[in-house]
């Protein structure tokens, strides 16, 4: 188990742009800012876009418009189990 909160902990940090501890909206806008015209079209990029904006509405449950790693992990966790 300490592995997958290990790949759970560099998955968050790969997105917690500002390295603020949260995933939020400052991150979309580093992610947004940082990225060069052609990356904007590609889709891959898209999606990693879409999938941050998701996790942050779906797995903010305070309200704050950002996400903890304890959030983060609970909706991956859930997001895996029912995939299975």
């Amino acid at each position: 188990m300490a592995s997958w909160e290990h790949e759970l902990r560099e998955m968050f940090q790969q997105h917690d742009k500002d390295m603020s501890g949260f995933i939020g909206k400052e991150d979309i806008v580093c992610m947004l800012l940082g990225a060069e015209k052609d990356d904007k079209k590609d889709p891959v990029w898209k999606t990693n876009l879409r999938f941050l904006i998701n996790i942050i509405k779906s797995a903010d449950k305070d309200g704050d418009q950002k996400i903890s790693f304890e959030e983060f992990k609970e909706y991956i966790t859930k997001a895996s189990a029912e995939s299975q």
